[in-house]
């Protein structure tokens, strides 16, 4: 929806200064007054919450250290403003930004109170009065005004506002707001104008955009294109669950009035830079990326605290800080009743079981199951919780379970035929584990995880060899820097008597999965069969320090009784000429295990 280069300069608007205050600063802890040292500490702690997302916390830590040394108070207070309002905390926010007069953020959260009281002249000039040279700004600023206009009454004024307005790569956005402006003043031919410049350009699983103009076409009398926008959807079998009550609220405008449109504009752009984010993992402007995404939902959630996906996407980011007990929060205030509420209840169930409380997790997705009962979507989720906790009879059975209810030619099954079968291969029943992968390859055949799961398990049993590598090796040109199927090429060219091959490629494997005992020991066999005795002893040994599964403990043990009495002592932390540094996971095993969620 936006470029690149947008999206980026938005990180601008909400860079959270982590510099320690000026007084502190100047003072070393130990010349610090009691208030300076409990300034200084909350400063820290509140720093560590704020990296972590855990904005609440953080935000009353600095609020701690203005109270301990208030002199420190200038330049504290407006990064307590923003993690008062990164915690959701607009009142609180709302008075320390009484005294920014200067803070485009600050007037931002201002203008929405002014707006939500009606006070629509006031909001307009707060908008009028952001600065402009930036990218951010550019795009911001005249979908602001525009909705302010609306707010006042004046749709041709707001309308004026967007024209000429931004850059090429927001084309999209502001045509969804001007459609929207339109919408709402019943300018019937401009807004079927724009919302087309919208569906022309728009991702088919975006769902606030699809619940936008699925809306307009059901208003329009086009409820058959209306139910296409919104069951472009139903691969997704999360987003299927919520699509009958989606449809039925069709008729009703999901953005009302202009308060509704301010909020839209925030969370619109919220989802485009997330978008941008995952698409560039590597960015060095990823965390000040986040931490704008955040601000945009939080100040979307002031105007509109009902705006369901801003909530869902406001615990998914707030998710990445490692904190799922802060992830929860913003889900705790979606409603049973509300059309979205299956995507919050999912996610609700996974956040409750990363805090060990898997018996709430489970009673969620079976009351969810229970609501939902032609879904096989609560089923999956309750089957891969149970699989990540090693009861693999019990998570097969209810992945068979669930198959049945999923829509024919599902391109969604080999996920689940997928996860069925590495509970089958741990419950040692390999016949029917093998016929799962079969079937998830027959279903989707390029999956590179499901090729190297199936190739690297019959080298193990030494059935199919030829077949078996070059799978992996096909699996390796799908995913070329995977450490789990480079230790699978490399336990096959071992298997194969290409030794030096083997040495080569499976150390590079350990290179990629130092904290992997299955990956480490492989080495140490490829080692020992090249003559590298002493490495082998070594590397054998460090797979013994990364926690390995029972089988591999005691073959481990076995070499090395056989080994190691003819060797020297090695020590197990000492740097080696030749071998591998420590690492630990399994090879074959050890890969991506593919979520049904």
């Amino acid at each position: 929806m936006l470029g690149r280069s947008v999206l980026l300069a938005l990180t601008a608007l909400s860079a959270c200064a982590a510099t320690t205050p000026p007084g502190m600063a100047q003072t070393g802890p130990d010349q610090m007054g009691p208030g300076q040292a409990g300034a200084y500490g909350n400063f820290l702690v509140g720093q560590y919450a704020a990296s972590r997302y855990d904005f609440p916390r953080a935000a009353n830590a600095m609020q701690q250290a203005l109270s301990a040394d208030p002199a420190a108070s200038p330049a504290l207070s407006g990064e307590t403003f923003l993690l008062e309002l990164l915690a959701g905390h607009t009142g609180t926010a709302s008075t320390i930004a009484a005294t920014l007069p200067k803070d485009s953020l600050a007037q931002l959260l201002l203008a929405g109170s002014d707006a939500r009281a009606g006070r629509w002249q006031d909001a307009l000039h707060r908008y009028q009065g952001l600065p402009t040279p930036d990218p951010l700004t550019s795009v911001l600023k005249p979908l602001l005004v525009a909705w302010a206009q609306q707010g006042s009454g004046n749709t041709r004024a707001a309308l004026a506002a967007l024209q000429g307005q931004g850059i090429s790569q927001a084309r999209t956005i502001f045509a969804l707001h001007t459609a929207l402006i339109a919408d709402q003043g019943k300018m019937v031919a401009v807004a079927a104008q724009n919302y087309g410049i919208v569906q022309g350009g728009m991702n088919v699983t975006n769902l606030r955009l699809s619940e936008l103009l699925a809306s307009w076409d059901a208003r329009t009398g086009d409820v058959t294109s209306a139910d296409q926008v919104l069951d472009a959807m139903s691969p997704d079998l999360a987003m299927a669950m919520t699509l009958p009550a989606l449809k039925k609220q069709m008729m009703t405008p999901p953005v009302a009035n202009a308060v509704q449109g301010l909020a839209e504009v925030y969370v619109n752009l919220a989802a485009a830079l997330e978008d941008e984010i995952a698409n560039d993992p590597q960015s060095r402007n990823r965390p000040a990326a986040q931490q704008t995404v955040m601000t945009m939902l939080q100040l979307g959630l002031q105007l509109r605290p009902d705006l369901t996906s801003a909530r869902l996407l406001l615990s998914e980011v707030v998710d990445k800080g490692d904190n799922a007990s802060v992830a929860m929060v913003p889900l705790q205030a979606i409603a049973k009743t509300d059309p979205l509420y299956p995507l919050a209840a999912l996610r609700e169930a996974v956040l409750l079981a990363r805090l060990g409380r898997t018996d709430q997790a489970h009673s969620l997705l079976q009351q969810l199951g229970q609501a939902y009962p032609a879904s096989p979507e609560p089923l999956l989720a309750q089957a891969d919780l149970l699989r990540q906790a090693a009861k693999y009879p019990d998570a097969a059975a209810l992945y068979t379970k669930a198959l049945p209810l999923m829509p024919p030619n599902s391109p969604a099954a080999w996920v689940v035929y997928y996860d069925r079968a590495q509970c089958y291969d741990q419950a040692k029943d390999w016949p029917r584990a093998q016929a799962d992968l079969q079937q998830a390859l027959k279903i989707s055949p390029g999956q590179p995880y499901v090729l190297n799961y199936l190739g690297y398990s019959w080298a193990v049993k030494k059935e199919n060899m030829p077949k078996a590598r070059a799978m992996i090796e096909q699996a390796l040109q799908l995913v070329p820097n995977d450490g789990a199927i480079i230790d699978s090429l490399g336990y096959v060219l071992l298997q194969q008597g290409q030794v030096q091959a083997a040495v080569r490629t499976l150390t590079q494997a350990v290179k990629l999965m130092p904290e992997d005992s299955t990956v480490n020991a492989h080495l140490g066999d490829a080692y020992a069969a090249a003559g590298e005795h002493l490495q082998a002893v070594f590397q054998w040994r460090r797979a013994l320090q990364l926690d390995p599964a029972p089988d591999l403990t005691t073959e481990l043990l076995a070499k090395l009784q056989i080994k190691a009495a003819s060797l020297p002592a090695a020590q197990p932390d000492a740097a080696q000429p030749d071998a591998a540094q420590p690492g630990a996971a399994q090879p074959g095993a050890a890969q991506p295990a593919a979520s049904s969620n």
